[in-house]
């Protein structure tokens, strides 16, 4: 779906990229189209079940569900609907829940809990996501699964909905999602052991149909954690204990290839397609220290592979973002509870360190971050 702020964007992106118009334009054309056919596709299902014979049960709750989609998908058309975004909670088996941004923030001034102790262990991922987008899902069998937002229930309460998300295999469990508001021409597939590689669009929507694997590791026992725009600019991998590497995109060969030589304990827990040396890089971790260090400080490698370099002095980083100091963080603690905190109150460093405290988590450490 598109939104105002979307048109912004690629008008602004044109401006600034004018070798990228036609692709922007494409793209829009795309989501038009695809949207315009969407609601077609449904009027045409109303009208053939409104026709059936005389006689022919006709089931309610699907002719109500039919209506709903189409009364949405009207309002996105017209500018009817929010744009204000949510927070999207994924669990182990794909349970899934939104909470609308302005409800987390009611939360945190309330001081109760999002999730509670009894939901909280089957949380896996938390990520931010707009009314349009649509969520990504990596699998530890390496597949990529679509789960469209109007499809993901609000939360009621502080438990998980008795609402069943995609299917999944026989031991096989999220391992990794995002939220996907438009589609690049190359996506970037990362593991947890730092091996990369690229898909063209059309070919990782052609595996995610297939139910096919979207990356094949060499390291036992790895999975892929995320996915990121691939189409131009450096990639940066950041590990569970502070360590960095950055390469150029374009270097990273067909077949894929090992971002960076990491310990046997050590993780990759964030990957940042990076194309301006002028933004700020954020690392927090999940006893509530963090450091904005700008982007120039680290040099991109030629090519994927070799030893990473500290940027955060640290054995628990919870995540890592391009930022803006007028970017805010949304922490869930162990115990559900939602925090906030602005990253321009966060110092500027120009080497590793600890960093700064951000909050004082004692002993209900963080367990998810996302930027807001």
């Amino acid at each position: 779906m598109i939104r105002k702020d979307d048109v912004k964007w690629w008008i602004a992106e044109a401006q600034k990229h004018p070798q990228a118009a036609p692709s922007i334009v494409e793209t829009l054309a795309e989501r038009l189209i695809a949207l315009d056919e969407e609601n077609e596709r449904l009027r045409d299902e109303i009208i053939r079940l409104e026709r059936r014979a005389p006689g022919t049960a006709v089931d309610g709750e699907e002719m109500n569900a039919l209506r709903d989609k189409v009364t949405t998908l009207q309002a996105l058309v017209n500018g009817e609907v929010s744009d204000e975004p949510c927070v999207v909670l994924l669990s182990d088996g794909l349970q899934a829940a939104r909470v609308p941004l302005a409800q987390g923030h009611k939360l945190a001034r309330q001081e109760q809990a999002l999730l509670s102790k009894g939901a909280m262990p089957g949380l896996r991922r938390v990520l931010l996501a707009r009314p349009h987008a649509e969520v990504l899902l990596l699998t530890s069998q390496g597949r990529g699964l679509r789960l469209p937002l109007s499809d993901v229930p609000l939360l009621e309460g502080s438990d998980w909905p008795a609402v069943d998300g995609p299917a999944l295999g026989e031991n096989e469990w999220l391992t990794g999602a995002v939220a996907v508001a438009h589609q690049p021409r190359f996506w970037t597939i990362v593991t947890r052991r730092g091996f990369v590689r690229q898909l063209l669009r059309i070919d990782l929507d052609r595996r995610v149909e297939k139910g096919e694997p979207l990356i094949e590791s060499p390291f036992r026992r790895d999975v892929p954690v995320t996915v990121v725009d691939g189409d131009e600019g450096d990639l940066m991998l950041v590990t569970r204990w502070g360590k960095e590497i950055r390469f150029p995109q374009r270097s990273i060969e067909s077949a894929g290839a090992v971002g960076l030589e990491l310990d046997d304990d050590d993780e990759v827990v964030a990957a940042l397609p990076m194309s301006d040396d002028g933004t700020h890089i954020l690392v927090v971790t999940a006893d509530g220290f963090a450091v904005r260090r700008g982007a120039s400080q680290f040099e991109p490698r030629p090519r994927p592979g070799g030893k990473a370099k500290s940027v955060i002095q640290a054995f628990d980083v919870l995540g890592a973002f391009c930022c803006t100091p007028e970017d805010k963080l949304l922490y869930l603690t162990y115990s559900g509870k939602v925090i906030f905190a602005s990253v321009g109150d966060i110092p500027l460093y120009t080497r590793s360190s600890k960093g700064a405290r951000v909050y004082a988590f004692d002993r209900d450490p963080a367990v998810a971050v996302v930027m807001v």
